[in-house]
């Protein structure tokens, strides 16, 4: 669910600044956690103007594709 609270127009400049709010191992996929993140978007004079959560699956340190691939 995206919530947009203000109008961006050309030339702003805008940040995004995100947070960790949970992460926990996968029940179902060994080698594989679920992280959920708070994404912030501000313009340049400080007002907020956008603000998401977001869940996806990552693979733990160790199980990612360079160490499964001998790399």
């Amino acid at each position: 669910d995206i919530r947009l609270t203000a109008p961006v127009f050309v030339g702003d400049t805008v940040y995004a600044e995100s947070e960790v709010l949970s992460k926990r191992e996968s029940a179902s996929r060994e080698g594989q956690g679920i992280v959920t993140i708070q994404t912030l978007g501000t313009k340049q004079d400080g007002t907020k103007f956008m603000s998401y959560e977001r869940t996806f699956l990552v693979p733990k340190q160790g199980y990612g594709i360079e160490e499964l691939a001998n790399y």
